[in-house]
């Protein structure tokens, strides 16, 4: 069952195994019922009706979206396609602000590459120009690191004892080809990739002011090293996202984004779509 349900919520290219004897929570049972509810639902419609006339940048967000997927070689399980399109709606508008900043832009897990394709393609679009120049992308490539404590959920055991469980999802998950995926920025060539492990990668990047960064690395030591490193770098008015704020298989990143946003006094907004959103007094 539990091999059935991550099929459901990652689909099947990014959900092959899961951590061993991983008990299934209430979190992850109401994900499933909302991804069977998602696979009867005509999605076509609600995406027209959605986002028809939505834009990224001066072009059509659905239009930039399945061109990005193309590109990326990526396609999301029934539950993920509306909410795709609503957080990279939200990213997008965040990064063709910060595009008006000093500073260059990063994003901290890659993946498959759709997330930064679809924001080259909407900077492409009020900016012909545009060749990747200035977006730095920081991944390892090879999948999830090892979890931390703080990345484990309560759940109730058998017996009625609170017990902690770390993640579903287990060290190396999401490894992806690297050559795949930096064939995939050809019409952005100037798009500079740093493959490596979150801290220690950071020593590549340029020392330089940032107006944009995306945090999408899942767990709590990436996410909090990526804080730590990034926000005293990020110029004023800057953006930060994080994509794993508001979610329930991953609770580590929020546990991170809160300590730190507690610990340095700075406030955000968490958007509907379960990003957390800083932008630097």
């Amino acid at each position: 069952m539990l091999a059935r349900l991550l099929r459901d919520i990652f689909g099947a290219r990014s959900a092959p195994s899961a951590q061993a004897a991983v008990p299934v929570t209430p979190a992850m049972m109401r994900l499933r019922k909302i991804a069977a509810a998602h696979s009867r639902a005509p999605l076509d419609r609600h995406l027209a009706i959605l986002f028809g006339d939505a834009r990224a940048g001066r072009r059509g967000l659905l239009e930039v979206t399945a061109e990005s997927l193309a590109r990326s070689g990526s396609a999301f399980p029934p539950v993920k396609v509306l909410h795709r399109r609503f957080s990279i709606q939200s990213l997008t508008a965040y990064f063709l602000y910060a595009r008006t900043l000093p500073g260059r832009w990063a994003e901290c897990g890659v993946y498959s590459g759709y997330s930064s394709l679809s924001l080259c393609a909407a900077a492409r679009s009020v900016d012909p120009a545009f060749d990747g120049t200035g977006f730095h992308l920081v991944d390892s490539f090879e999948g999830l690191s090892p979890a931390h404590e703080r990345d484990f959920a309560a759940v109730q055991g058998d017996d009625g004892a609170a017990k902690q469980v770390p993640p579903m999802l287990g060290e190396g998950h999401f490894r992806i080809d690297f050559a795949q995926v930096k064939a995939a920025f050809g019409e952005f060539p100037n798009v500079t990739f740093h493959k490596g492990w979150i801290p220690d990668v950071f020593a590549s990047l340029p020392d330089s002011q940032w107006s944009f960064v995306h945090v999408d690395v899942d767990l709590y030591s990436p996410t909090r090293a990526c804080m730590e490193y990034f926000l005293p770098r990020l110029v004023r008015g800057g953006v930060m996202v994080c994509d794993d704020y508001g979610s329930s298989v991953f609770p580590g990143a929020a546990r991170a984004w809160d300590e730190v946003c507690e610990e340095e006094q700075l406030p955000f907004v968490e958007l509907p779509t379960g990003q957390a959103v800083i932008l630097k007094a």
